[in-house]
Formats: structure tokens, C-alpha cells, sequence
């Protein structure tokens, strides 16, 4: 049985409620909320990162027991987990380059960082990241559901 089952549901929940703590904190400015949504989004990101790995092989398992009937179906939803990860991973980047003081790069000091440039970005990657792990998620339930792809053989 592949792990790609087992790992899947982690980065959908750290980088949900990750996304969630960035939108909120929008309007509350806490330091506190600023690490959190931050350590949220980090150790999704990586764990997202393992999810999307093991999934060639939960696709070479379900081509070996089910066929390729399911490869078009297989391949969008890898299309959409390699898409959400690739937004999350400039989240990230963004998160700590520019939310964080313990990169002292001096460029970082120009007042176009220090607008709120930033913080609509990191709005509308979290956002965006979000519903693309939602499509992700969607299709790889048909996957599973609509065709009776069982992960217990």
C-alpha cells in the first residue's frame, strides 16, 4: 500500500488553517499570529513536498492494479498538486524573506517591502494556494470514490 494516502491529509490541514491564520492576521497585525501562520505554512510546505513524492508511487500501485484507465484523471491531479505546491513554496519564500527578521539582506530594507505589497501578496497566495490543494484534493477523491480505487489491497 502506498504512503501517499496516509500523507496527504497533513498538508492539507497545516496549510489550510496556515492560510487561514495569514488572513487573520491581516486585520489583527499579532506577532504571534505572524509565527504561527508562518511555522503552519513551513511544515506544510514540507510535508506537502513528501505528500506530492509518494505519489508516483501511489500512481505506479494504482496503474499496477487498475490499469491506465485512470491516467488522464491521475495526471491533472498531479498537475494540481505540483501547481499548489509550487505557490506555497513562494508563500514560504516570501513568509521568511520578508516577514521574518533573521535574514538581513539590505535590499529588504527598501520601502517597497516594507508596504503592503507584501502582505497582499502573501493574501492572495494563500488563497489561491488553497483552492488549488481544493481542486487537488477533489480529484483525487474521484479518484479514489468514483472508481472504487480501494487502498486497502
Amino acid at each position: 500500500m502506498p504512503l501517499h494516502p496516509l500523507l496527504v491529509h497533513f498538508p492539507i490541514a497545516l496549510l489550510i488553517i496556515g492560510a487561514v491564520v495569514e488572513i487573520v492576521n491581516v486585520f489583527l497585525k499579532k506577532e504571534t499570529l505572524n509565527k504561527m501562520g508562518t511555522t503552519l505554512i513551513v511544515i506544510g510546505f514540507i510535508s506537502g513536498i513528501a505528500t506530492v513524492l509518494s505519489g508516483d508511487g501511489a500512481e505506479e500501485f494504482a496503474f499496477s492494479n487498475w490499469g491506465r484507465i485512470l491516467h488522464d484523471q491521475v495526471e491533472l491531479h498531479s498537475f494540481f498538486a505540483d501547481l499548489s505546491m509550487i505557490i506555497f513554496g513562494v508563500l514560504t519564500a516570501i513568509k521568511l524573506l520578508f516577514k521574518h527578521t533573521f535574514f538581513k539582506f539590505e535590499f529588504l530594507k527598501k520601502p517597497i517591502f516594507k508596504s503592503g505589497l507584501i502582505t497582499i501578496l502573501i493574501i492572495i497566495l494563500s488563497i489561491s494556494g488553497t483552492a488549488l490543494m481544493a481542486i487537488t484534493g477533489h480529484l483525487g477523491g474521484k479518484i479514489v470514490y468514483e472508481h472504487q480505487v480501494s487502498t486497502n489491497q
